[in-house]
């Protein structure tokens, strides 16, 4: 759906690359947000509007035009001027297998943007997909967000630490006393095999995603 966020962010003087920056996300989420090819929720619009010198409602398709607004280019803020902070540990790097992660939440390979989703949520971390079982949803490079505090529920998606120190990227679909039962989605969504409740170290909601480059 068309909205009003690219008027805006070149009413503000900015370029895409600017306000992902500003933001604490990248280009290419900036690039679909404005096409529509991402829905602009509340939590971007809240993210955004505060860079662009607008209310987050101004941003929705129905919302004037910078011009018709009457509002002047906002003057740069020192606020708005310094970057985001990285403060959220990447703890995740190919092992294994093609579709195997290694998550070491001790030590942090680098740092990222902390996505609003993640705001205040102490423990929380990130890792890199890799391999393709989840693809279209998740694919190799994309930068995945945890929240370990949030119970899985079926259909959510989870990165599950096993005790051989390898976790996998999956969709959650139940748990019991006994077994666990995760899904794939590539070649075909099928529901793999169950894996002993004994092996399961730590199950991990993905709470958010950012496409890698």
């Amino acid at each position: 759906m068309h909205n009003r966020l690219g008027e805006w962010r070149r009413h503000a003087g900015l370029t895409q690359d600017q306000l992902a920056e500003r933001a604490g996300t990248v280009r290419s989420q900036i690039v679909k947000l404005e096409r529509g090819e991402r829905r602009l929720t509340v939590d971007w619009m809240l993210r955004l509007a505060k860079h662009l010198g607008c209310e987050p409602g101004d941003l929705l398709p129905e919302a004037p035009l910078p011009a018709a607004a009457g509002l002047q280019a906002p003057a740069p803020q020192p606020w708005a001027e310094a970057a985001p902070l990285r403060d959220l540990p990447v703890c995740g790097a190919a092992r294994g297998g093609a579709n195997a992660l290694f998550v070491d939440q001790g030590q942090a390979l680098e740092y990222t943007f902390r996505p609003a989703q993640l705001a205040g949520v102490a423990n929380a971390f990130a890792v890199y997909a890799v391999g393709d079982s989840m693809e279209p949803k998740f694919r190799a490079g994309d930068l995945l967000f945890l929240n370990p505090n949030l119970p899985p529920v079926r259909g959510c998606f989870v990165v599950v630490e096993l005790g051989d120190d390898e976790a996998y990227v999956k969709q959650f679909v139940r748990q019991s006393n006994d077994e666990l039962t995760l899904r794939e989605f590539n070649p075909e969504p099928r529901d793999l095999p169950a894996i002993p409740t004994r092996r399961v170290k730590a199950i991990h909601r993905v709470v958010g995603s950012w496409e890698g480059q």
